[in-house]
């Protein structure tokens, strides 16, 4: 009797071992594991940038307002790559100790100074008196191209591209406007569009209708996104 009790007593242990009711050493599920918060900003300007995606241990999460949060990460070093466009990436090690880590990130970004400085100068020379948003609206959508694949992929190659007959894409580079200083608003506004904002809602170019008054010129036929101050934002439908 008593050796039956012995052996009904060591198979129950078994299989509370084996379902895991028992502690067999090991942790259970959600030990030993944290969390990673960041705050991402412009090396340069110090914004925070509003879009990107930060990635550790097999796990994602997209960056929103300068922000991040990826739960569940195993304890460890482990290496957190930040990805945005306009942005080089950033690859840093992090060690996950506890139950919350927190990391401050800063993108250096990938266009050098002077091509910075002939966006805001387009910029000036095409959006001057428009609202604020209007002008982050313009750069955002000139950043929109140089990612579009019907676009050049460099922005000075977006800024001076032209067409089958010569005519640049932006007409300040033609009457030569775009050659002089770029306001402070300008300024501000290509640096707001590199950090994610972007009002143009994804366009890729813009019109004045009362600068294009012939309806059959070809941006027309393009459908608008949304109008901000004078311009007509849309996404060219070319192949």
């Amino acid at each position: 009797m008593q050796r039956k009790y012995l052996f009904f007593s060591f198979a129950l242990v078994l299989i509370m071992m084996l379902t895991g009711c028992v502690n067999s050493g090991s942790a259970p599920q959600g030990v030993n594991r944290g969390t990673l918060t960041g705050t991402v900003v412009d090396s340069s300007s110090g914004l925070s940038l509003w879009s990107g995606q930060a990635s550790i241990a097999g796990k994602k999460a997209q960056i929103s307002g300068g922000k991040f949060e990826i739960k569940n990460i195993p304890f460890g070093t482990h290496t957190l790559t930040v990805a945005k466009p306009h942005y080089q990436d950033k690859k840093i090690q992090v060690t996950i100790d506890g139950r919350s880590t927190a990391v401050e990130v800063k993108l250096q970004c990938v266009y050098s100074q002077g091509h910075l400085d002939l966006l805001a100068r387009l910029v000036h020379a095409e959006s001057r008196g428009e609202p604020y948003e209007g002008q982050v609206a313009v750069a955002a959508s000139i950043l929109n191209r140089v990612l579009h694949r019907n676009y050049p992929n460099t922005l000075y190659g977006v800024i001076m591209q032209r067409d089958s007959r010569g005519y640049a894409q932006y007409s300040p580079v033609d009457d030569g406007s775009i050659n002089n200083a770029a306001g402070q608003s300008a300024k501000d506004a290509v640096k707001d569009a590199l950090a994610g904002w972007d009002p143009s809602q994804g366009a890729t170019g813009f019109f004045a209708p009362a600068k294009v008054p012939n309806r059959r010129n070809w941006v027309w036929q393009q459908v608008p996104i949304v109008q901000i101050g004078n311009h007509l934002f849309f996404k060219a439908q070319i192949d």
